[in-house]
């Protein structure tokens, strides 16, 4: 029994060691990676859409530096288009005719550099069409409005007039019977029953 107990305290052999592992060979294999081309319009759109942003974010003294007279006729249909873009964000007379006669530039301009910006320059030609009839609409709208207000204010003075007259007549007519009724009286004192 001893040489059980004893046997049980041996120390316990070690594990055999793992078997190596298998050689893996590298394998390489080439996988094409495309780089996106940005299309030039595509492009162009970008650079409207946040052009755009940036002008819905601007105060009316950062959007009137930003439409400062310049010599349009020498800008880039890039910058023809920001510019004609901005001009339709401020309220001054003759600016949506300024943004047309660039967009106008753009469309008719035939170089390579014009290509990507001439849908754009349709876009916005449009929206500032549009933009102009509602405008010439609303002037035209608010002019009937005063016309109608000053018909309206004519034909109050015309009826406090003819109220007038009639109070007049009313204060004329109270008054007569006062006046008849004592000029029978002293009728009937001068005759003799």
């Amino acid at each position: 029994m001893l040489a059980a107990l004893l046997g049980a305290c041996a120390p316990v052999p070690p594990a055999p060691p793992p078997a190596p592992a298998p050689e893996v060979h590298e394998l390489r294999v080439a996988v094409p990676v495309q780089v996106p081309v940005v299309d030039a319009a595509d492009l162009a759109a970008q650079q409207l859409l946040a052009y755009n942003d940036r002008l819905r974010q601007m105060n009316a003294a950062e959007l009137a530096q930003e439409v400062a007279p310049r010599n349009d006729a020498t800008l880039s249909p890039a910058a023809a288009t920001h510019l004609a873009l901005a001009l339709g964000f401020t309220r001054n007379n003759g600016d949506l005719q300024r943004a047309q006669v660039l967009l106008d530039q753009v469309l008719r301009n035939a170089t390579p550099e014009a290509q990507p910006w001439q849908a754009l320059a349709r876009l916005v030609s449009s929206r500032l069409s549009e933009q102009r009839r509602l405008e010439d609409q609303i002037e035209r709208l608010n002019q009937q409005a005063r016309d109608n207000q000053r018909e309206n204010q004519r034909r109050i003075d015309q009826l406090n007039d003819k109220l007038e007259a009639l109070k007049a007549i009313e204060r004329s007519l109270n008054s007569r019977p006062a006046a008849a009724a004592s000029t029978p009286a002293a009728g009937s004192k001068a005759t003799p029953p």
